[in-house]
């Protein structure tokens, strides 16, 4: 978390993470069409594409500052790890998206494993950030069972925040992202006490 200078403002950093395609851009643009004039923003990079959105909540923060987010994504296969990496740097929050269909179950175990290892290497765990997990696109997979791909992928029940959602609404309404912002401002509150 970056706190600007006069001390009235605090930007932060949200990831989408997850294997190559699996929804993540369409997530990010029903995140920005909820907040009005937020739009999404695309850089090619390589191979790859980065998309990012940013505004400033409506309301501040119960100490009077204002917050300012960024929700950063990438989409494409990432050939190298760099990519990843700075797409981590100084992240307050996490979402990891889940294609649920079980084709890319290994791609998505080795997605986890390179964001476990990126966070650890850039000097946090993944238990000092907002987190949340968003399976997505269950309506193409009715038989989906959120619990056994807890079980999957080592996901210990009630302590990750965990959001199903289809491909008609990617948002799924905002829960995985207002989960992983509740939890910043919470973690922003306490720093003040």
């Amino acid at each position: 978390m970056t706190v600007e200078q006069d001390g009235r403002q605090v930007s932060v950093k949200v990831a989408l993470t997850g294997a190559a395609d699996t929804g993540k851009l369409a997530i990010l643009r029903a995140i920005a069409a909820r907040r009005g004039s937020a739009t999404v923003r695309e850089h090619p990079v390589g191979s790859i594409r980065v998309q990012r959105v940013e505004w400033t909540e409506p309301h501040t923060l119960p100490d009077g500052r204002f917050l300012n987010v960024a929700v950063h994504s990438l989409s494409g296969d990432v050939e190298y790890n760099a990519a990843e990496e700075l797409l981590l740097r100084s992240v307050a929050g996490i979402i990891f998206v889940v294609d649920v269909d079980p084709a890319k179950f290994q791609a998505t175990w080795d997605s986890l494993l390179r964001l476990s290892d990126n966070t650890k290497r850039n000097g946090y765990d993944l238990h000092s950030v907002g987190l949340a997990i968003q399976y997505h696109r269950a309506d193409l997979h009715p038989d989906v069972d959120p619990q056994r791909l807890d079980q999957r992928l080592g996901v210990p029940p009630g302590i990750v925040p965990r959001f199903v959602s289809s491909s008609r609404t990617p948002d799924a309404e905002g829960l995985a992202f207002d989960s992983v912002l509740e939890q910043i401002k919470q973690r922003l509150g306490k720093k003040e006490e």
